[in-house]
């Protein structure tokens, strides 16, 4: 073992003179002998640092799912739509274009979203304790509404499961103008949800509602069935605009406005509610339904035994005015403008002592002024009286 250590000093001791006299000498020695020197290919670029990835998220069991989830639309059903939909392009009698299958075959993708399973706004960590205390005193005449909607609201944040919980459908009753419908779009607003109104004045069947026949060409889903595929509630808010001109004569059809909307409002049948034109099941027992009218006395029984009822007064002049400023108030957030703009005074005070001039005409005048100011770089939305036809004068002989 010594001597191998001593070998291996000597042949150290013999290269370091050779090494010091290479590094001395090396350009004398680079200048006798011919070299080509050629040049190295640039090395190749390190290999990229993988991006880091999140590892997925563990999927959710779905006992914990529906403490806070609604299982809208099974997987099995939207199967089985699909293939009657591949079935339904090759039939003479009911060929749909290519269109039509398209939009159709979009249509059954939203809802297959997250597995068909959707959220309700009142269970889950991001949950509002009392979303509707952001009502301010411009509700006022909806104090009633907004108690029974809290309570509502309570039962179902305590509710054990959130397929046991409900908002139960209600229906505001009022002269025109009050507010009615403004506050529907604002229940919309608070909850989180998305919202659609069916106008229920002049309709004549429930296409609608729950879409076309699914043997049209031209076939599509109903108001219901978008709600809940596009969205990711399983509680959006559908407004019923005008429910007691909803006709009420009888077509000889179960599919009548009427017995569709009756099919919504009922639990037990919403939970198995069917859209004509995919021919799809869904559960639309959660959905908030808002339903308003002028006279109770158009409304069928059927539909007044599973409303609760709310009798709505016309604002106070107090009232209206903070109606008229909360509106202008989200007129500025949603478009460019001065931000001082403000309500004229002198303008509103005149428009707000008219006593035929009712909510509805009032944020109307508003947004035509808020247009104006605007257009001419004013800092104040003047209310112009609307322009009254005047009455038709009778012509004929003395």
């Amino acid at each position: 073992m010594t001597m191998r250590l001593e070998q291996e000093r000597a042949w150290r001791a013999r290269l370091d003179p050779m090494t010091r006299y290479y590094q001395r000498h090396q350009h004398l020695l680079l200048g006798q002998v011919s070299v080509v020197v050629t040049k190295a290919p640039p090395a190749p670029p390190p290999p990229p640092t993988p991006a880091a990835v999140e590892p997925a998220a563990p999927e959710m069991p779905e006992a914990d799912r529906a403490r806070h989830m609604v299982r809208v639309f099974e997987l099995s059903a939207i199967y089985e739509a699909r293939d009657l939909l591949g079935t339904s392009a090759g039939k003479a009698d009911g060929k749909r274009d290519a269109a039509t299958l398209a939009r159709s075959s979009a249509a059954l993708d939203r809802a297959a979203r997250d597995d068909g399973w959707r959220s309700v706004p009142w269970a889950g960590p991001d949950a509002v304790e009392d979303p509707f205390a952001d009502f301010g005193p411009e509700a006022a005449n909806f104090g009633e509404v907004l108690e029974h909607l809290r309570v509502q609201w309570t039962l179902a944040r305590r509710a054990r499961c959130a397929a046991d919980a409900r908002i139960d459908p209600i229906l505001l009753l009022g002269p025109p103008g009050v507010g009615k419908s403004h506050f529907a779009a604002s229940i919309a607003d608070l909850v989180g949800t998305r919202m659609s109104t069916f106008s229920a004045g002049g309709a004549q069947d429930a296409m609608q509602l729950c879409g076309t026949d699914a043997r049209w060409g031209n076939t599509r889903a109903g108001i219901v069935f978008d709600l809940l595929a596009a969205g990711d509630s399983a509680a959006p808010v559908l407004v019923v605009d005008e429910v007691d001109k909803l006709a009420q004569e009888s077509t000889g059809s179960r599919d009548t406005p009427v017995n569709t909307l009756l099919d919504l409002l009922e639990s037990d049948s919403a939970r198995r509610y069917r859209d004509m034109s995919l021919q799809l099941e869904m559960d639309a027992s959660r959905m908030i339904v808002v339903c308003t009218a002028n006279e109770r006395e158009s409304i069928s029984s059927p539909l007044l035994s599973r409303l609760t009822e709310f009798h709505i007064a016309p604002p106070r002049a107090e009232q209206r005015r903070l109606i008229l400023e909360g509106y202008l108030a989200r007129l500025r957030e949603t478009h460019e403008c001065p931000a001082g703009i403000e309500l004229d005074t002198a303008s509103a005070e005149a428009a707000l002592a008219t006593p035929d001039l009712d909510v509805r005409e009032l944020l109307r005048m508003v947004r035509t002024g808020f247009a104006r100011a605007l257009a001419a770089g004013l800092d104040r939305v003047i209310f112009t009286p609307p322009h009254r036809r005047a009455a038709r004068q009778r012509i004929g002989f003395i």
